[in-house]
């Protein structure tokens, strides 16, 4: 107000002036000619000022809309220019502001792609990623490490210890930060009620001490571990039963070369046991050979499948394999009970979970085959009243070349490990699943469900 009322005296002033510059060739004026001269000296200056008003005006509301235009883009509002008259004092200073909205505006559109590229990378990612800072805020955590570590995947920024309760990966951050330096290890951790094993690697990037920052990559190395045992039971089980059969073949090969070989009662009795440890030899390459056909599938194979049918016939050569064990079977699956399946596939389900209901189970025992099925899958269920199987070692029969206790299972039944392997590979062949329930003394109940 001040601003515009010295504005307005600025005005009347050199209007005045210029009058008094010319009052000599006005000094014959009568009074009240000098009173009217003075009045439209003073409308005069009015209308300059209201005419200076209205051009300050119009240039203010340029510097005030660009003003608005970039508090706007401040706030993350869409950039936009502001309209440039020719004419106008800041026509330069207006086409220079529009130029430089276009490119905040080109900026901001690289990076909202940029940053949906990042996350989509972070999201598709098959490792766990997790970036904390100084404070051990978290400010970035993709869904794959919420997996890992089987949480809900957090809002950020958050705290580190309200989502990672894992004590040794906690250390392993803190360690990071306080030697500065990257890290790898390979930790065991509790998840999901079971303990996993995780490749760890920090990436320590290096700042001031306030504003360093730790990028966390988690590996699942479970799968990868579990593969590496199960090559080491192969190689432990599979040299042993290739090694005793052929060193007893050998031996007994050897002795026939000699004198015992004259004796046809010690000729027969060797020769006997040779055949034995051939067939023993088949067994294991028949078995190998089945693990191997498991993982093909030809649907064009498929066909409509009597379940009942098939367990009489199995049962028919099962039964006379082991008639001194004086096992009852109990088939309850209705005759109707019709599947759409492979044959060859069912078949050896069938076959390998029998045979272990028959040699892991007690003299007189008895088994029980039962079958449901729903509008998309259909189970089978053999239960046993064998020596059961001990829940330490439930996790694990599924695996190939597993035996458990060899001690405890030798004394029962020889075979090669593989039967529960073969299954499990067909089962998860055809997207099924295959589950155990089985207590020591009392019996097991192998469960196999697959969709219809």
């Amino acid at each position: 107000m001040k601003k515009n009322s010295l504005k307005f005296l600025s005005f009347l002033c050199v209007n005045m002036s210029v009058i008094l510059l010319f009052s000599v060739l006005l000094f014959h004026l009568s009074v009240k000619q000098w009173l009217l001269l003075l009045l439209a000296i003073f409308l005069a200056t009015i209308g300059e000022y209201a005419v200076s008003l209205f051009w300050n005006g119009r240039r203010q509301r340029e510097i005030d809309v660009m003003t608005n235009r970039m508090l706007a883009t401040q706030n993350n509002e869409e950039p936009r220019g502001v309209l440039a008259e020719p004419q106008s004092p800041y026509y330069d200073l207006i086409n220079a502001f529009n130029q430089l909205q276009s490119y905040v505006k080109h900026m901001q559109s690289t990076m909202q792609r940029d940053l949906a590229n990042y996350q989509s990378l972070l999201t598709s990612l098959p490792v766990g990623v997790i970036h904390v800072n100084r404070r051990h805020i978290i400010d970035v955590f993709n869904q794959t490490a919420a997996d890992l570590l089987a949480v809900d995947r957090p809002e950020t920024p958050i705290a580190e210890s309200l989502v990672i309760r894992q004590f040794a990966l906690s250390e392993l951050i803190t360690q990071t930060f306080n030697t500065q330096q990257n890290q790898q290890a390979i930790l065991n951790l509790a998840v999901d009620n079971g303990m996993k094993q995780y490749e760890v690697s920090t990436f320590y990037q290096k700042g001031d001490v306030q504003h360093a920052e730790v990028m966390i990559i988690l590996y699942d190395l479970t799968t990868v571990l579990q593969i590496e045992r199960m090559q080491s039971d192969f190689l432990a089980n599979a040299s042993h039963e290739l090694k005793t059969p052929l060193t007893a073949i050998t031996g007994f090969i050897e002795t026939l070369q000699g004198p015992a070989g004259e004796d046809a009662t010690t000729r027969q009795q060797f020769l006997q046991i040779v055949s034995d440890e051939a067939q023993r030899l088949s067994l294991l390459v028949n078995d190998i050979l089945s693990l191997s056909r498991a993982q093909q599938r030809d649907d064009t194979l498929q066909k409509e499948l009597t379940i009942s049918d098939m367990i009489v016939k199995q049962w028919e050569q099962i039964g006379t394999l082991y008639t001194d064990k004086a096992i009852t079977l109990r088939n309850d699956v209705p005759r109707d009970f019709v599947v759409h399946s492979i044959y060859a596939d069912v078949n050896t389900i069938l076959q390998n979970l029998l045979v272990n209901a028959v040699k892991y189970n007690v003299q007189g025992g008895s088994i029980q085959v039962t079958a449901f099925k729903d509008h998309q899958h259909w189970q089978l269920n053999i239960k046993d009243t064998g020596i059961g199987i001990p829940t330490s070692q439930q996790s694990r029969i599924f695996e190939r070349f597993y035996r458990g206790d060899e001690s405890r299972q030798r004394k029962i039944a020889n075979g090669t490990g593989l039967g529960l392997a073969i299954v499990n590979e067909i089962v998860s062949k055809h997207n099924g699943t295959i589950k155990v329930q089985s207590q020591v003394g009392v019996g097991t109940v192998m469960s196999m469900t697959m969709p219809l």
